[in-house]
């Protein structure tokens, strides 16, 4: 093979690895409180269920117009009603709702009356379900007040919802767009009686059964839907009926709407319910699914196998520390940068649950705890002699349970750095130079094998080996059916449920109508399964928010450890087991690797990679027949790392490839800008785009500003579906656009004015989910009603300001000069029509109008979305084309970073928490010290001066040395050095010193 050349060092950088932070270790036993924190109570929900939803003002308070509910027992309703605060309507409304409340047969009642008579008399008192569709926004809807929560809910609010102290109050925290964690606050009074209390017992406090129909729906369907669309997916009786005219008097209408949402909402969660018991996983309440990877938990839990982290307590916190420092996430990369290429696009099947079951890893979860030993000589040895040919043993990938610390010396590695200034960290599989010694895992290090043709130098490996299996552990019934019994200790649960997912998916494909939907419902809960066993929980982190700075002792993989004092601090999920997600996604790199190394060999190229697939490019000079024949080829060397009972490879040609009409295969085509930023197309008979997938990254965050409804006139409709395509009919026809004049010969100039809504004001979806989100209004909040408040988790439209326009520019301002002026910060009431809602912006600092030419419009903010850059690469400037080269990064300093955050777009935009993501502070690797950009620019300056000297620190000590014994000047001369720049490089040694 022919090795990939090392450029010389392109970029001095600090390297940024993960850290394993816990609290600080002094070695003073912990204070045991002779009265600890009171647990909730274990009891299950009673058959109990109440429904409820309200409808609010359209304005940025969103106040409580008038709420509906249900209250059923064992599935039957009992009674229904309506709920209004007595402020809240007119005096011509009120009357209305009373006929039409004993027309309907159902209660009206005052907010108080439904609070204290039904949301606690019901939902607490009788532990009833609390069910809605985005419960955290409806709560604080019936809310009379808020605070910031205390203790394990900091970062989340606490409501106040009845005027009685002996009700308590709701706790939510906000966890992500589509969960949170919602229970009721222990009673301010005794609930132990006397009995108990002379033996010393502690009865739980009540929290609640509250579940939310998105975060369920979300889980088991591995989808976010609306309540509209959730009710059209799962075909219930009753859909949610259209309605928009939210500014109307209170009349049958919205009230018919009203009633029709709690309707809705029951019957989908009495479907949703209806799938989740058929997993059988009884054990677990549906309010404690909060993801996939809940479900994953469930799984595990069923067969009675205890987390890694209770076997083994006393596992060493370093190792720990060099395990997170190895620890990379999912390969996503550009490497054909616009430039258009035929392709064959490929993904792996299953890929997390597949290299699961390449490497053994199932013996490692049903393990009691692990051992490890030292493996230097002979992973060094393993190393020196791996090649790509070796890579189909099946035997080899069961050796990947290793951890290996490198010299870095122009090896690949995947590098995590900031790669332009200001920029947040990325990742890039790029070339690593440095003196100090990183941890990779085993998977890595061959990916760089394979790739530069050379072995990494080895200074430390560590093989890890389960320990013995785990007492008690129980089978269980996949998906709840019988035959799909997993036993454990017998059984690989990767692998056997992803072989009964593949038999489910081909009875399926044999079959139509209620039969198909029966199935394809079964082996969607397979897939769920196993992903949600294969990866996310063993790294789930949860980032904490302090109420000050604590002390934590943090681990690295390039350091002692040391004490760091921080306000954020990471907590380790139940089944948190990083040595299994770092062994994971190093496998799955290493399949990309390999596939790379294949696509090189076979003497093709390669537009993008993501994760789990490879975009395979045609060289121009390659005809159609023979790209497709080595294609061929690359696909089914991968059938002999099948690990499976059923045949074939376990990389795949997608559908996507295929006609749409007639399923042969067609020329598909790629327009690739930057990481996960791609579409890909056919051409029809006019040589015009078909696009059959689109990324959607970067504009997810933007509400639409047109649908099908309005569709753009000057670009043609999408012939394959929009949910196939996987973005919006707004996205679509962007992407469209940008391909289309790609085509016309200028792909820097993408017309956007092809439908007037892309003059609109840009716009963000926004909620205050946390205290320090909702303090964005502290002005505009101050010294009114709670009802007129902007409260939590209320939906606000976010813009973005002109960057020329300042607070000088809102309306009331305009004649007053202020030299120190800040940017305005826009926020309007959520509505569909963007541009009236534009009309009623406001700067959520000063509360003041803002001038709608002060914002900027889809069309603005759109413009350089085309030419986004990808800088973790040479080449991929704005303007950049073509093949993008890795760069060769030289370590010059290791910043310690916690979780890392995964909405950076969204972030910039509406200018959110830059500090996320926590840091723990900088370790200089080479001597050099470098913690701002501008140090960087001076490093860097020093090390091109230096004639990019690898040990940088001893010519500088040279340098000193010379000039302590021979003086200044005559040391300039000898070195050929201008006095001034040695000046500098003096004043850099006095610094390490």
């Amino acid at each position: 093979m022919t090795p990939e050349l090392a450029p010389a060092v392109t970029d001095y950088l600090p390297v940024a690895i993960r850290a394993f932070a816990g609290r600080q270790e002094t070695g003073i036993p912990k204070i045991v409180l002779r009265h600890p924190k009171r647990p909730p109570s274990r009891a299950s929900a009673s058959p109990w269920a109440l429904i409820f939803d309200t409808e609010t003002t359209t304005d940025a308070r969103q106040s409580l117009r008038f709420g509906t509910y249900q209250v059923r027992y064992n599935g039957e309703r009992r009674f229904a009603g309506i709920f209004y605060p007595p402020d809240g309507v007119t005096p011509d409304e009120l009357p209305h709702m009373q006929s039409y409340a004993a027309a309907h047969n159902l209660d009206l009642l005052t907010r108080d009356q439904f609070a204290d008579e039904i949301f606690y008399r019901i939902g607490f008192q009788l532990r009833a379900s609390i069910v809605g569709f985005n419960l955290p926004f409806d709560i604080s809807r019936i809310a009379i007040g808020h605070d910031s929560a205390r203790n394990e809910m900091r970062g989340g609010f606490t409501f106040k919802l009845s005027r009685h102290k002996y009700w308590p109050n709701v706790r939510v925290k906000h966890l992500s767009r589509m969960a949170a964690f919602i229970r009721f606050a222990a009673q301010m009074k005794q609930i132990d009686n006397r009995s108990d209390r002379k033996r010393g017992r502690r009865n739980g406090f009540r929290a609640g059964h509250f579940v939310d129909v998105k975060t369920l729906a979300g889980a088991l369907l591995s989808r976010s839907f609306s309540l509209s669309s959730l009710s059209e997916f799962l075909k219930v009786t009753h859909p949610k009926l259209d309605f928009d005219d939210f500014d109307a008097p209170i009349r049958d209408d919205i009230l018919n709407y009203a009633l029709r949402d709690v309707e809705t909402t029951w019957e989908c969660y009495s479907e949703l319910l209806t799938r989740y018991h058929r997993l059988g996983l009884n054990e677990v309440a549906p309010e404690k699914i909060y993801s996939e990877a809940s479900i994953g938990k469930a799984y595990v839990k069923a067969m009675g196998i205890a987390p890694w982290q209770k076997t083994q307590p006393d596992f060493p916190r370093q190792m720990l520390g060099n395990i997170m420092g190895s620890y990379y996430g999912g390969r996503s990369e550009i490497r054909i940068r616009r430039e258009f290429r035929q392709i064959i696009l490929c993904d792996f099947l299953s890929m997390y649950p597949t290299v699961c079951t390449l490497m053994r890893l199932w013996s490692f979860v049903i393990a009691d705890g692990i051992t490890w030993r030292d493996t230097t000589a002979q992973t060094q040895a393993f190393l020196d002699n791996i090649d790509c040919a070796s890579m189909q043993s099946r035997d080899i990938w069961q050796q990947l349970t290793t951890l290996v610390q490198i010299l870095p010396d122009a090896d690949i590695f995947p590098v995590r750095a900031s790669y332009s200034d200001g920029a947040q960290s990325t990742i890039g599989l790029n070339y690593l130079t440095g003196e100090k010694g990183l941890w990779f895992t085993l998977a890595d290090c061959i990916a760089s094998k394979l790739l530069t043709g050379k072995a990494p130098k080895v200074v430390e490996a560590v093989t890890f080996v389960p320990g013995a299996v785990q007492s008690g552990l129980s089978a269980v019934n996949v998906s709840g059916n019988p035959e799909y019994r997993v036993d454990p200790v017998e059984t690989d649960f990767f692998k056997r449920v992803i072989e009964l997912r593949q038999a489910t998916k081909e009875r399926r494909d044999v079959v139509s109508g209620a039969a198909r939907d029966a199935l394809d419902i079964e082996q969607n809960a397979l897939k769920i399964a196993a992903n949600a066993t294969s990866y996310g929980m063993y790294v789930e982190t949860n980032v904490a928010e302090l109420a000050k700075p604590v002390a934590s002792t943090i681990h690295t993989s390039t350091s002692d450890p040391f004490n760091f004092r921080t306000d954020k601090m990471e907590e380790t999920g139940p089944f948190y087991h990083p040595l299994l997600a770092t062994l994971i996604c190093g496998a799955a790199r290493l399949m990309l690797a390999i596939t790379e190394r294949l696509v090189i060999d076979k003497g093709l190229e390669w537009s993008f990679c993501d994760t789990d697939s490879m975009a395979i490019a045609k060289p121009d000079a390659m005809n159609a027949v023979e790209f497709t024949s080595r294609t061929n080829t690359i696909v089914k060397w991968f059938s002999a790392l099948n690990p499976y009972e059923f045949g074939g490879s376990i990389l795949k040609i997608e559908d996507v490839n295929a006609s749409l009409e007639t399923g042969a295969p067609q020329p598909l085509y790629c327009w690739a800008i930057s990481a996960k930023r791609y579409a890909l197309f056919n051409i029809d008979s006019g040589g015009k785009p078909i696009l059959r997938k689109a990324s959607a990254h970067g504009l997810g965050h933007l509400i639409a500003p047109y649908n099908e409804t309005t569709p753009a006139k000057a670009i043609p409709k999408p012939i394959a579906p929009l949910s196939k395509i996987g973005v919006a009919l707004w996205q679509h026809d962007y992407w469209w656009q940008i391909v289309n004049t790609a085509f016309a010969g200028h792909p820097d100039q993408v017309d956007r004015s092809y439908h007037p809504a892309l003059m609109a004001p840009a716009t963000s979806r926004y909620a205050a989910t946390t205290p320090n989100l909702l303090r964005w209004f502290k002005t505009y909040n101050e010294g009114r009603d709670y009802r007129d408040q902007v409260k939590p988790f209320g939906f606000l439209l976010a813009m973005i300001a002109d960057p020329f326009a300042t607070n000088e520019r809102i309306i009331g301002d305009a004649s007053k000069h202020r030299p120190n002026a800040t940017a305005i910060k826009p926020i309007a009431p959520f509505g569909r029509d963007v541009g009236k809602m534009a009309k009623a912006a406001f700067d959520r600092e000063t509360s003041k109008s803002v001038l709608p030419e002060s914002l900027k419009s889809y069309a603005d903010g759109l413009a350089q979305y085309h030419m986004q850059p990808e800088n973790k690469f040479l080449n991929g400037d704005f303007l950049d084309r073509g093949v993008t080269k890795r760069r060769h990064v030289y370590m010059v300093a290791t910043q310690h970073i916690g979780k890392e955050a995964n909405d950076w777009e969204r972030q910039a935009y509406l200018g959110l928490d830059k500090d996320a993501q926590p840091s723990y502070g900088t370790t200089l690797a080479n001597g050099l010290e470098l913690a701002t950009s501008t140090h960087r620019r001076r490093v860097k300056a020093v090390c091109i001066a230096a004639k990019q000297a690898r040990d940088i620190q001893a010519e500088l000590i040279d340098l000193k040395n010379a000039v302590e014994s021979d003086g200044l000047r005559t040391t300039a001369r000898r070195f050929s050095i201008d006095p001034s720049n040695l000046r500098r490089r003096l004043k850099a040694v006095r610094k390490t010193e």
